[in-house]
């Protein structure tokens, strides 16, 4: 699936939609207010959304000015024009109809994004649906299929109901998802492939704190989180170490259900990497990529010296070939041969320490003519 991502997307939104509760304390998520990321302020009540069902689920589109969100009884997509104020369904646009799944099984839409690619995109609670809708015109909804858990997710599989349901994500400028889950676990989602890498939990947050919103600061650096379930303070999240902070402000705070906005995680210029260790930040290249004739090189700046290991492995995470080396200079490179048997597609170029900790991982495209 290419993925387009327009570079010219505004990056310095510093006002969030919530969906919060009509009053301190209330159990009925259906008034929708803005947060000001940089004071901790929330608006009155901008509108009312009146669907019969509370609502866990936003997503902005500054394109169209829709907001987009799904009845939790319901899951089927709806928005608010924002220049009008007025919400509307859109006509047998379903989640659970897209996706062939039971709420009952995957639980309510409760997490939602608008990524650089212009489409949104929402994951059922079981992990079993990675689905995505368009936004402009009239929106349709489409089941990418099945997220693929990264071999080294083990027990912390994106399929555990139990433990990774609810919360909220959103996007980066690199083409992942990033979800943070009720229980405050991390993912990051390969939109392209759809595999889905565990980054462990985030720190520093209270006990009581489960993650319910989530957005991107206006400085495309940080992350902002919210809870129905703690009041005493929002939290700031730095992504190179997924620690947590108390957010500024000394305005109330008000529970709030999920959150939107235009922003998308900075990666590429930032140094800002969805990372499992400070490990991953060293700078490992493969060439040629995409690679025609089997043969890639693998090129390590700066990683400490030892014992490391290469492995391909292709998106659903079946290892093809695992390759030890020894790191023994500052510059080196290792040549990897691409078994035959490998059919044109997305692959994954892993390096593991000595530890077998991840230290990086590469997108490989192999072609066949």
């Amino acid at each position: 699936m290419p993925l387009l991502f327009n570079s010219a997307k505004s990056q310095s939104d510093h006002k969030t939609y919530a969906v919060t509760a009509l009053n301190k304390g209330g159990t009925e998520w259906i008034a929708i207010r803005t947060l000001d990321t940089r004071t901790g302020e929330y608006s009155p009540v901008l509108l009312n959304v009146t669907d019969g069902s509370s609502v866990a689920a936003l997503a902005y589109d500054q394109k169209s000015n829709r907001l987009y969100y799904a009845p939790m009884g319901l899951d089927q997509l709806r928005y608010v024009d924002l220049s009008t104020m007025q919400s509307l369904a859109v006509p047998d646009q379903f989640f659970s109809k897209a996706g062939k799944f039971d709420l009952k099984n995957a639980g309510p839409v409760n997490r939602m994004v608008i990524a650089p690619d212009d489409f949104g995109y929402t994951i059922t609670n079981d992990g079993t649906h990675l689905i995505r809708f368009t936004t402009h015109g009239s929106p349709v909804i489409t089941d990418l299929g099945d997220l693929v858990d990264d071999p080294e997710n083990k027990e912390k599989t994106i399929h555990s109901f139990c433990s990774n349901s609810g919360g909220d994500m959103i996007a980066d400028d690199a083409g992942h998802l990033l979800l943070i889950t009720g229980n405050n676990n991390i993912y990051t989602v390969d939109i392209a492939t759809r595999l889905t890498t565990s980054l462990g939990r985030v720190t520093g947050l209270p006990a009581k704190f489960t993650t319910s919103g989530l957005v991107v600061t206006d400085d495309g650096k940080q992350l902002l989180v919210t809870s129905v379930a703690y009041t005493e303070a929002n939290y700031i999240i730095d992504p190179k170490t997924w620690n947590a902070t108390p957010a500024p402000g000394d305005f109330e705070i008000i529970e709030s259900a999920d959150l939107a906005n235009s922003n998308f995680l900075i990666t590429k210029a930032s140094g800002v990497f969805l990372s499992k260790s400070p490990e991953n930040q060293h700078h490992v290249r493969v060439f040629p990529n995409p690679v025609l004739e089997d043969i890639v090189h693998v090129q390590f700046d700066d990683l400490p010296l030892g014992n490391y290991t290469i492995q391909l492995t292709d998106a659903l995470g079946t290892l093809l070939l695992k390759q030890k080396l020894i790191i023994s200079a500052k510059a080196q490179s290792a040549t990897v041969n691409v078994p035959r048997k490998a059919a044109q597609g997305f692959y994954f170029v892993r390096i593991l320490g000595e530890r077998k900790n991840v230290v990086a991982v590469q997108k490989l495209v192999v072609e066949r003519w």
